[in-house]
């Protein structure tokens, strides 16, 4: 209720004994002690400052542990630490639905391949899987990669051409690098998953789609909600996990 807080103003989390709070780039800041903070280890009780609210962090009982079942992998994906553990798990859970899914990490750490074991493990595997790097495409083309074109649309358009969204149908659209989407085009991607329909460039008729949406980044984007450069309700449409 405190309009001085950020929609993602901060994160405060438990990490090996301590908490750790991480500002997500706030417009008015994290104070401790009248210090603006953006990333530090609180290990005692303290009180945050976010926008006019205060905020208390202390130490509570510890909560009973949780015994997670060892397995080696997931498909093409490996690993045998806990955290990777966590994320079999979650990731087995998730295969099995069709619920759009947003995964953040930096390059090179995986963000495809968990979206292929994600295809693969779910009810859409022998449907197609289409990829776009919303980064590698000049932004003036972005839609006709999406959604598709008519001929005569645009200079260049000698033929109609099906996007990934009707190439998809009945599997997946892997969007990477969902950060560098133009704002301007991301009310019609918004359209696209709640009316699950599509409309090519130049053409009126809208056409009806099914396909499960997921999305990766290397950026922040609840630090580009924020900022003003990522739509808020377009968010929450792609990380519903």
């Amino acid at each position: 209720e405190d309009p001085a807080v950020s929609r993602f103003h901060c994160r405060i989390a438990r990490e090996e004994g301590a908490f750790r709070i991480r500002d997500g780039g706030s417009l008015n800041g994290t104070f401790l002690s009248g210090v603006r903070i953006r990333d530090a280890d609180l290990s005692r009780e303290v009180v945050l400052e976010l926008g006019s609210s205060l905020v208390r962090v202390r130490t509570g009982e510890e909560d009973a542990t949780t015994l997670v079942p060892m397995v080696p992998a997931f498909g093409a994906i490996v690993g045998a630490s806990s955290a990777m553990q966590r994320l079999f798990l979650l990731l087995d859970k998730v295969a099995s639905s069709d619920i759009n899914v947003y995964i953040e990490g930096e390059s090179g750490t995986g963000k495809e391949l968990v979206a292929t074991e994600l295809v693969q493990h779910g009810t859409r595997a022998e449907k197609p899987f289409v990829v776009v790097d919303c980064g590698a495409i000049s932004p003036n083309l972005v839609e006709s990669e999406l959604f598709g074109h008519v001929r005569g649309s645009f200079t260049g358009a000698d033929r109609d051409r099906v996007g990934a969204f009707e190439s998809a149908e009945g599997g997946t659209v892997f969007l990477d690098e969902i950060g560098e989407l133009p704002l301007e085009l991301q009310p019609k991607l918004l359209r696209a998953l709640e009316q699950r329909e599509v409309r090519r460039v130049g053409e009126s008729r809208a056409r009806k789609v099914n396909v499960r949406v997921i999305c990766a980044t290397n950026r922040d984007l609840e630090r580009e909600v924020n900022r003003g450069r990522f739509r808020e309700d377009l968010y929450f449409r792609l990380a519903v996990v």
